[in-house]
């Protein structure tokens, strides 16, 4: 079967952006066809999300080998040996899931665009990048001095939350930006002297912290988070190697 591979369904949830996955998954194309909707009559099953996740749910029913590229670590893995493989972001995370006979190290970043500006010019004191939710601790902020901005995704379905938030970094003197793609992205980590991910150890940041830096800025996070002090200072990871990751442990299923 391995050799017969022809095809994977790809299940995430919400809008995928140009980052390290979408680039590895652009570089897979060109040994499988991959559907996106995940609709298609598949060899594999390749999903991207939280155990628990709607995305987790979903991957689960499907019939055939399948694997869970695993985002975020707000709740404890279940039923693992559902999967045939795993694939994982942190080395801090890695414990949760070494029970599993196939866990595969997997994440980078989309170096096409993340990658040091020659112009040295900078703008903001402080940025930060992450939703306005209570985990990423955007109160934070406020703390810090000189000019600072934060580039958010405002939830729709907990907007109330999203509100206060922002409410809090406006009366703090802290501009606020909705999401913006990751080519415009790059340009604000360009023109910032330093990049603050003053996330909690459930709230994400893995993928800002590498972009950052990636992109030739300084990158504080928080001592309680173990998790983003490892990204802070280990060997970022490109989109190759992310693809080769991947390709690397699909291919383990299907021998």
């Amino acid at each position: 079967m391995g050799h017969n591979l022809q095809e994977i369904n790809f299940i995430f949830q919400g809008d995928m952006v140009h980052d390290g996955l979408w680039a590895a998954l652009k570089l897979l194309e060109n040994d499988y066809t991959i559907n996106y909707n995940g609709k298609g009559k598949a060899d594999f099953t390749l999903g991207w999300g939280g155990f628990h996740s709607e995305v987790d749910e979903y991957v689960r029913g499907q019939a055939g080998p399948k694997g869970l590229c695993i985002g975020g670590n707000a709740y404890p893995p279940k039923n693992i040996l559902d999967y045939d493989v795993l694939f994982y972001e942190t080395e801090w995370y890695r414990p949760a899931i070494a029970s599993h006979p196939n866990i595969v190290h997997a994440f980078g970043i989309n170096a096409d665009i993340f990658k040091p500006s020659k112009d040295k010019t900078k703008f903001f004191d402080w940025l930060g990048v992450g939703a306005f939710a209570t985990w990423k601790r955007w109160d934070k902020m406020t703390f810090r001095k000189g000019r600072r901005l934060v580039i958010g995704h405002y939830q729709l379905n907990n907007e109330d939350e999203s509100i206060e938030i922002v409410k809090t970094l406006l009366r703090g003197g802290v501009m606020v930006s909705p999401s913006i793609p990751s080519e415009k992205l790059v340009d604000l980590y360009h023109l910032s002297k330093m990049v603050y991910i003053p996330a909690n150890i459930m709230g994400g940041g893995e993928r800002a912290v590498w972009e950052a830096r990636a992109s030739g800025c300084n990158v504080v996070v928080e001592e309680d988070n173990p998790k983003l002090l490892e990204l802070t200072t280990n060997e970022v990871k490109d989109h190759f190697y992310y693809y080769k990751q991947l390709k690397k442990g699909i291919k383990s299923c299907l021998k």
